[in-house]
């Protein structure tokens, strides 16, 4: 018979006297006091990286503060030196400017424009204006638009600016306060509203309802949201229709005698058309609606457009391989009831009417 070897012999003499297990006890105790050391250093460094790196987010938003600031102390700088350098240039014309604002003779010119305009009905209510402003003031107006800088730099491709100007040179911050204050507001808004006096009776049946439409006719209307609008190659404006609560579109093209006409806005019929369920901007062709291009109105010198904001679409586009240093000058604004007496008929109407009326965010949970 053979002999159990001596280590053999350990084992299970070790085993019987639970040694095997005291060993493996001790073995671990020792890998944890040299692994514990270790393990508090990895803690210890993943909250430093952590806090590294919490402290670079910071440096990134101070930096990016920094250089925003820079960029508006920059663009701060060049509205000073141009409002010096247009001042002095436009001294003369500035000095005239009386005669050429002469608000009767301008609002007697735009609202006989206005009131000639033939009414086009394909594919919905529109005007085009030929002549709209008197021929010295558009000359004017056109000298006034001010340079790059003093519009809002967020987009080169589209920047818009304020008509009513809080700084900048004499010659603009008249003329294009005088286009908002007296040609938007006391000429081209009670126009355009007489002008399209039949199509906005039933735009107001199809939003109110008919019951609601000689209290609509009783709302005050005014001209809100005046902006002059640069667009440059690359720009592109889905078809679409605007907020709800503007009933019409103005649209003055302020272009120079040499620009190209084919820049103008794209007319377009919606089909399967239907009510905006929201008041926000509406795009058809996001809710399954296919639009076709109808018509493009030209982007001549002293033109507007004006539509009913009721059906169809507009759009505009500039294609991106267009002259590098195409600018293209419009100035819009919308014609609608005031926000208080609007929202107070609003309040009265039926809830399914009423809830055509909501924002697009409510709009969209309200149909999930």
């Amino acid at each position: 018979m053979r002999r159990p070897s001596r280590s053999s012999m350990f084992v299970r003499l070790a085993t019987q006297n639970r040694l095997v297990g005291y060993l493996r006890s001790a073995v671990a105790r020792q890998f944890k006091g040299v692994l514990q050391p270790v393990q508090q250093e990895l803690g210890a460094l993943r909250k430093q990286v952590r806090a590294l790196s919490n402290h670079m987010e910071r440096l990134e938003t101070t930096l990016a503060g920094i250089s925003e600031q820079a960029a508006r102390a920059d663009r701060a700088a060049a509205q000073v030196k141009f409002t010096i350098r247009l001042n002095d240039k436009h001294r003369d014309t500035v000095a005239q400017l009386a005669s050429v604002l002469d608000e009767r003779r301008v609002i007697e010119h735009v609202q006989r424009a206005i009131a000639a305009s033939p009414l086009e009905t394909d594919p919905y209510p529109h005007i085009v204006v030929q002549d709209l402003l008197p021929h010295e003031f558009y000359k004017v107006l056109r000298d006034a638009i001010p340079p790059q800088p003093f519009f809002a730099d967020r987009d080169p491709i589209k920047q818009n600016l304020k008509a009513q100007m809080d700084f900048g040179p004499t010659l603009s911050v008249r003329v294009l306060g005088f286009l908002e204050d007296v040609i938007a507001r006391q000429a081209i808004r009670p126009a355009v509203v007489e002008r399209f006096h039949e199509p906005l009776q039933q735009l107001y049946d199809t939003i109110f309802g008919p019951e609601f439409r000689d209290r609509a006719n009783q709302l005050p209307q005014s001209a809100s949201d005046g902006r002059l609008m640069l667009r440059r190659p690359g720009y592109y404006l889905a078809p679409h229709r605007d907020p709800k609560r503007s009933m019409l579109t103005c649209l003055l093209y302020l272009a120079g005698p040499r620009d190209d006409e084919a820049y103008g806005t794209q007319i377009f019929r919606v089909a399967d058309d239907h009510e905006a369920a929201f008041t926000h901007t509406y795009y058809p062709e996001e809710h399954g609606s296919r639009c076709e291009l109808v018509k493009m109105v030209p982007y001549r010198p002293n033109t507007m457009l004006v539509f009913l904001n009721s059906s169809g679409a507009h759009g505009a586009t500039i294609p991106v391989d267009a002259p590098a240093g195409l600018e293209r000058f419009t100035y819009q604004f919308y014609v609608g009831p005031g926000p208080d007496a609007l929202n107070a008929l609003i309040e009265d109407l039926a809830p399914e009417r009423r809830a055509m009326w909501q924002s697009r965010k409510a709009s969209a949970q309200t149909s999930m």
